[in-house]
């Protein structure tokens, strides 16, 4: 997943785990940063672990099954509303086409 492999997910993930904010973070990761496959340009491409230095759980779930889905979105979800602060949820899924020219 390209978008989370910045320095503005290392802030808003401190940012929201200093003031205990409700809020999921949900990354819909298709293996690729645009145009480049993830593992080219990532390191780690668990997104969900990024929150691990902050405190902040996460959790990977197959986007392909609907029941994993729903699970995973149930489980953050109940944490977050339980007032522990924010979540990631990391949705793994397949790219079926291509992203329009820019």
């Amino acid at each position: 997943e390209g978008g989370a492999q910045n320095g503005r997910m290392a802030e808003l993930l401190n940012s929201a785990a200093k003031d205990n904010l409700p809020l999921l973070v949900i990354v819909i990761d298709n293996g690729r940063a645009i145009n480049t496959f993830t593992k080219d340009i990532a390191q780690n491409s668990n997104v969900f672990n990024q929150g691990q230095h902050y405190g902040v759980p996460g959790l990977l779930v197959n986007g392909l099954n609907a029941e994993d889905v729903a699970k995973g979105g149930k489980a953050v979800i109940d944490y977050i509303r339980q007032g522990k602060g924010p979540a990631i949820l990391q949705v793994h899924t397949y790219r079926f086409n291509g992203h329009s020219p820019a």
